[in-house]
């Protein structure tokens, strides 16, 4: 086994944490490779087995490390946002703070705009329109907007981005439903009209039509009021 080293001043369950971690970039492992028994970082380490548990639970906590049966830990492929997974599934980010994912969402997907029309096909467009909802509405259920939503990440083709969007999906909710009267106002254009500008227009025309999709999350209300009402500083 490659060398790890013994801990110095650092905080000992930090120092397992981050020790592993240069042990899995310089051993080159690959998911599914093993790592070594507890015992033995114990004993690489020079700290109790206790102290290895936190270090690893760490690690198992970002989706790095997983226990099989009669293999112990092996490496798991790492999954960019697993942490934030777990918060936003928990609900504990305040109101502002979901305005500022939903400002990320948008800037994400308005971004994504280049991929989504360079790799659409006749078949994901189809798949895109099953799921657009309501033909003459631009107010949809929630679970239809996420739905659309992230049916159109799926076109560009980028899997962290995919992956991102949907834990941004999951935190914006009440930012969505406090749109309902904004949407009615603004005429946003509908998922089927995004459709219809995807298959047939330009990319101008379909950045274009993205955008007015989301003004009610990029306008400001007269006053200093974002578009969830609330007065900005």
């Amino acid at each position: 086994m490659k060398s790890l080293g013994e801990l110095q001043t650092v905080t000992l369950a930090d120092g397992v944490e981050n020790r592993l971690l240069e042990y899995m970039r310089q051993a080159s492992l690959n998911p599914g490779d093993p790592l070594p028994k507890e015992e033995e970082l114990a004993s690489h380490l020079n700290v109790s087995r206790h102290i290895v548990r936190e270090g690893v639970s760490r690690l198992k906590a970002l989706g790095l490390i997983e226990s099989r049966k009669k293999r112990g830990m092996v490496m798991k492929h790492p999954s960019a946002f697993t942490g934030l997974r777990k918060l936003a599934e928990a609900d504990l980010f305040n109101l502002r703070e979901r305005e500022e994912f939903m400002e990320l969402r948008v800037a994400l997907e308005l971004g994504m705009c280049d991929f989504i029309f360079a790799r659409k096909t006749p078949e994901k467009l189809a798949n895109l329109r099953k799921v657009a909802g309501l033909p003459n509405s631009s107010i949809q259920k929630f679970t239809t907007e996420i739905d659309f939503h992230t049916c159109l990440m799926e076109i560009g083709g980028n899997q962290i981005a995919s992956q991102f969007r949907e834990i941004l999906a999951n935190v914006f909710k009440p930012v969505y439903e406090g749109k309902e009267h904004i949407n009615k106002a603004l005429r946003t254009p509908t998922h089927h009209e995004i459709c219809d500008i995807l298959e047939h227009g330009t990319f101008e025309e379909f950045h274009a039509v993205m955008r007015k999709h989301f003004e009610p999350y990029l306008a400001k209300e007269k006053g200093g009021k974002t578009a969830a009402g609330k007065t900005s500083k």
